[in-house]
């Protein structure tokens, strides 16, 4: 198949001139007006994301290849939509997390934060080395200079003060 550059007027002009048959073909294809409308603007779109066409001297053709395989596409991502077995019921529960949960949430994280900042310093730092950083007891303790019994002392105070702050400062969830 050649290849022919085209400038973005030529890919335009081509689409224009072939934009009403193509959304009815569009329309044929998948029955939905306003989806066919957007699978033609996909369409156009795609012919100006190429480089290069590669055609066999029928750019009309090849557009309604572009299409055609847009349609396919669509049609059997609307059929795995319709057989993921997943009946549409009324308590079919979503899993975002509704927004008095993100408050609540937002809450639990702040007051968490808050003790963790109210941490001594070194609790603090072999606290969040082995929580976020995710470094073991020997890492920490190589990387600070204290032994591995002094990180564990460190941290069991870091989670205790932590913990008792949170049970003062509100119900913590679980």
């Amino acid at each position: 198949m050649p290849t022919l550059s085209l400038t973005q007027e030529q890919v335009t002009q081509l689409f224009q001139e072939h934009r009403e048959a193509l959304t009815q073909f569009l329309v044929y294809k998948i029955r939905c007006p306003d989806t066919a409308q957007d699978l033609c603007q996909e369409t156009y779109l795609r012919l100006l994301r190429e480089d290069a066409l590669k055609h066999d001297e029928n750019l009309g053709g090849f557009l309604y290849r572009v299409a055609d395989r847009l349609a396919i596409n669509y049609l059997k991502w609307q059929n795995q939509a319709k057989n993921s077995g997943l009946e549409l019921t009324d308590d079919l529960i979503c899993p975002r997390h509704l927004p008095d949960e993100i408050t609540v949430l937002r809450q639990q994280c702040e007051m968490l934060l808050n003790a963790i900042n109210s941490l001594p310093d070194k609790y603090r730092h072999v606290f969040l080395l082995r929580k976020i950083d995710e470094l073991s007891y020997t890492q920490i303790a190589q990387k600070l200079g204290i032994s591995e019994k002094t990180v564990q002392r460190y941290l069991v105070h870091a989670m205790l003060h932590c913990h008792e702050r949170l049970q003062i400062t509100g119900d913590w969830i679980a």
